[in-house]
Formats: C-alpha cells, structure tokens, sequence
C-alpha cells in the first residue's frame, strides 16, 4: 500500500480517471451482456444439450417461444428495486463491503447464466436478474464514492468507462460467437470483468489520501469551486441524514428530469428488447436471426457511446424534444414489421443507431444540467 501511495501522489488524477473508467466498464458489462444475449439465453440451444432449437417457424418472424421482454424485464426490476430502497439504507454500509457485495453478485451472475442448462430457465433468469442487482447497487455505491474525489476526474472516468461498456460488451459478444465460441463458453470466458472490477478498486485512492489531496489538485483560483463543492457535500450529508419525508420533498424539482428519462428508456427498451428480434431479414448478408440480433445490439451500443462521446457540442437544453422522437422510433419500427416495407437491413441499422444517439445524449444531458443544480436545504 506504501508503494501505492508513493504512485498515487505522483499520478493521482491519472488514477482516479483510469480506476473510474474501469469500475464504469465493468460495472456495466454484465448487464449489456445479458441483454447483447437475450436472444441465445432464451433458445433451447445449449452447450450442454443435443436438442436442436425451437423456434416459431410459422411466419416471418424466426421468434423464440418466450420473447427477448423477458430477460428485459429480469435485467431491469431487480435494479430498480435496488435503487428505490438502498438511498435509505445504504450510506450505512461501509465502501469496501459494498463492493464486496457488487463482485460476487457479479461473478454469480455469469457462472449461473453460463452453467445452467437450458431447461432450467428459472435459474438461468437468476442469473441475469444477479447481473441486474449487481449493476445497480454498483452504480449506487460508485457514485456515491466519486463525490470524494475531484468530480471531473471521477465522473469523466465513469460516464466514459460506462459508455465504453455497452459498446465493448455488445461487440466482444458479438465477435466471439460469430468466430465460433458457443454463447455459454462467451459469458463464462467473461469471468475475468469481476477480477478486474477488484482490481480497478485496489487501484483507486483511498478515501482518506484523496481528502489529503483534494484541495492541492485544484487550481488556485478556484476558491469558488471549493465552496461550491464543500455545500454540496454538506447539504448531501444533510439529505442522508434527513427524515423519509424530507427525502420524499425532493422529488417534485426532479421531476422534469424523471419524466423524459423515463419516456426515453421505455421506447427504448420497448424497440431494443419488443421489437429487435422481429425486424428479421431472410435475404440480408447476415444470415442468421440471431446473428442479426447480436449486431443491433451493437449498432445501439456504439450510437450510445458515440453521443456520451460528443455531449459536450450538443447545446440542446428542451429536454421534451427525445422523448418525442424515441417514440416516433417505436411507430416507425412497429409500422416496418406489419407492412415489411424496409428494402434493406441498413436502414434497420441506421434506425438504430439514432436511436441509440437519442437515448445516450438524453441521460447525459439530464445528468449535466441536474449537476447545476444546488441541493435544497433541511
């Protein structure tokens, strides 16, 4: 630890960015995975199984029996749940623990997915809803931690590594079973994401060297900065420590935040895991169905990184504006798969990828100008 303190002094704002940026990769890898996935996860086809894959073969569709919604649905409540009850709990909880908690549930989550046979789906949806819990609580817990740190090295990190994971997990996953790796062995081979997520941690400054640092990494002239940090940090122990009541009065100002980020990810979600596996093309130059899905993952990932990318050219502060066009998405995907006028699949992925710039450059602009904010006092 001695020796790296002695490199933490010496390249401290390298650490702090390179840790967040992986703690923001792994910590999210998991989840894209078992979306990237869903179509795999819900065939009959297994590495552990001889029986040939069962699809509905009477129309044009291709569908598996259960549809894609449902790994959705189980990578989805299992986070909210988390989110909705840890801010009243979890600030009691040590970091260290936390993480703990974040890895094993991590781990977890791709050995039960991986392992499983195919005809034990229950298990197998404990699985992904383990990556869900362990995403969440992760992001719950990360975040929380980075306002000790200089939060233009902690959030740029986060928000970089984050993107990074939509885009590196789709495609990896992608990649892999189109040279030949079987989806089991590709989620297994990812067991190496919770080792680096422990790493990454061991790597970041302590809590404590990081409030020895804070103030000598900030410019001199930044006496404002420091007393805008310090209040917030003081009104943030003060919402923690305030009653359930209190906590309850901060969400109407929130609301205008709320409610376009929910519009957004509910047309997304709805296009990504409703509607993804139907837009089918038998004549296309990928030939399998599920080979078409695995790639329209990687469309919207790249889409998302890319805008997490360039947020800082985009001006636009009408929030209302994407959830208008997401939605317009969803009827110009659904109007395709009953009228079946798409020519090609490269309008597909056109679509998509605006939709993915829709979708990443709303939940980082809500996440910039909510930071303008000043927290009410109790």
């Amino acid at each position: 630890m001695n020796r790296l303190e002695h490199y933490w002094g010496k390249y401290y704002p390298q650490f702090v960015v390179t840790s967040y940026w992986l703690l923001g990769l792994t910590n999210n890898f998991a989840y894209v995975i078992m979306l990237s996935a869903a179509h795999d996860i819900l065939s009959d086809q297994n590495s552990n199984s001889t029986d040939l894959p069962k699809h509905n073969s009477t129309n044009r569709f291709d569908c598996n029996e259960l549809s894609t919604g449902a790994i959705l649905l189980a990578d989805i409540l299992p986070g909210i749940a988390i989110k909705l009850v840890a801010p009243f709990f979890v600030h009691k909880i040590k970091y260290w623990k936390r993480v703990v908690v974040v890895i094993l549930t991590n781990s977890a989550s791709f050995l039960l997915v991986s392992l499983t046979p195919s005809n034990l789906k229950p298990l197998i949806f404990l699985g992904v809803m383990a990556a869900s819990f362990s995403s969440s609580f992760g992001e719950i817990t990360f975040l929380s931690l980075s306002t000790l740190y200089i939060r233009t090295l902690s959030i740029t990190g986060w928000a970089s590594g984050t993107g990074a994971a939509g885009l590196i997990g789709s495609f990896g996953y992608a990649a892999l079973t189109s040279l030949g790796l079987s989806p089991s062995s590709t989620i297994l081979l990812m067991l190496f994401i919770p080792v680096l997520m422990a790493l990454s941690y061991i790597a970041l400054p302590t809590v404590d060297f990081a409030r020895s640092r804070i103030y000598s990494e900030l410019d001199t002239d930044s006496e404002e900065r420091d007393k805008d940090q310090t209040e917030s940090e003081n009104n943030a122990g003060s919402i923690n420590n305030g009653s359930l009541k209190d906590k309850f009065k901060l969400l109407p100002p929130l609301l205008k935040f709320m409610i376009p980020l929910f519009l957004v990810y509910f047309a997304e979600y709805f296009i990504n895991q409703g509607l993804f596996e139907l837009l089918y093309f038998k004549n296309s130059f990928i030939k399998e169905h599920k080979l078409q899905y695995r790639w329209y993952n990687v469309m919207y990932q790249l889409a998302v990184f890319v805008s997490r990318s360039s947020i800082k050219w985009i001006k636009i502060k009408f929030l209302p504006i994407f959830p208008i066009l997401q939605i317009i998405n969803i009827f110009v995907f659904l109007s395709h798969i009953y009228l079946d006028y798409f020519p090609s699949i490269w309008i597909v992925f056109l679509l998509i990828f605006w939709e993915g710039l829709l979708g990443g450059g709303t939940r980082l602009l809500v996440h910039l100008i909510k930071y303008q904010l000043k927290y009410p006092k109790m």
